[in-house]
């Protein structure tokens, strides 16, 4: 996977005016979109990279960036496949730490090295995350239902054929894959999650799980728990995640080989939640 350290290309004390930088790179040309929607211009990545928060980021990101390659190169190695697209490590501007952007066969993915809070292991394994993503999304047979090649799907077919099925299963892999690669990494960590979080989940797995099947038996709506206290007053956001993955771990407790079997898992549909997502009667 193509790899750009944007985040090094900044300086603090060299500010530059308005997207010249994207405006007069090659490699930066695909980003100018997303940067101007994002009002990522010279002038706001100048005040981020000036404030207190990124300053106290900076070694963190500075040693993630010096281990990362190895991070893609062992995601490579597992999938034993170059990844399609770009990889974009980027200032943060305090708001986000990863992203992935998919659009005709093509995927970006940037990741915010100086998230506030974040440390190396923390960017390894949502980096690990984020490419999971990728190569899911580049397997022919998950999207073969459009009945167009890849490359054919846009961005906006892509986000309007995500039903709640394939959201619980990419995000659900994409944590246990990050897991699996990085084992000395806390789990905590890999759920990306706080401690009073992680406690919150682990002490109330049942009512994650009947809010979770009472959610796909009617409005399917599993992207409302992003939000906080989704499952009960007080609940961390992301419980579908923590769902999601116990559940696949469940179906894979009599594997002989974990890893494998999460590739192979990876790379076509799957129905572990249709029991819990019945069909719709047409009256």
């Amino acid at each position: 996977m193509k790899i750009i350290d944007l985040y090094s290309r900044f300086d603090e004390n060299r500010p530059f005016s308005g997207y010249s930088i994207y405006e007069n790179d090659p490699d930066l040309i695909p980003l100018l979109e997303q940067a101007r929607i994002w009002e990522m211009d010279g002038e706001s990545i100048h005040a981020w990279l000036s404030s207190p928060e990124a300053r106290a980021q900076k070694t963190h990101a500075i040693q993630f960036l010096e281990e990362a390659s190895n991070a893609v190169e062992r995601v490579e190695a597992v999938f034993n496949t170059t990844l399609p697209g770009t990889l974009i490590f980027m200032p943060s501007f305090g708001e986000f730490d990863g992203f992935a952007r998919y659009d005709r066969g093509e995927h970006m993915v940037l990741i915010g090295v100086d998230f506030p809070g974040s440390d190396s292991a923390y960017l390894k394994a949502l980096t690990t995350h984020e490419l999971s993503h990728v190569f899911r999304d580049h397997a022919p047979e998950v999207w073969s239902h459009l009945g167009k090649p890849l490359r054919e799907i846009s961005r906006r077919e892509y986000l309007d054929s995500g039903t709640a099925q394939e959201h619980l299963v990419s995000e659900g892999l994409a944590t246990l894959f990050s897991q699996a690669l990085y084992p000395e990494i806390p789990a905590i960590v890999h759920h990306y999650y706080e401690e009073p979080e992680w406690s919150w989940c682990q002490e109330n797995e049942d009512a994650i799980h009947e809010s979770l099947i009472e959610c796909l038996a009617s409005d399917e709506d599993v992207w409302s728990y992003y939000g906080e206290s989704r499952v009960a007053p007080g609940s961390p956001s992301r419980t579908q995640y923590f769902w999601a993955a116990r559940m696949i771990q469940k179906r894979m407790a009599e594997s002989q080989n974990p890893i494998q079997t999460l590739i192979e898992l990876h790379q076509k549909p799957t129905t572990f939640f249709k029991e819990f997502h019945p069909e719709r009667r047409k009256d």
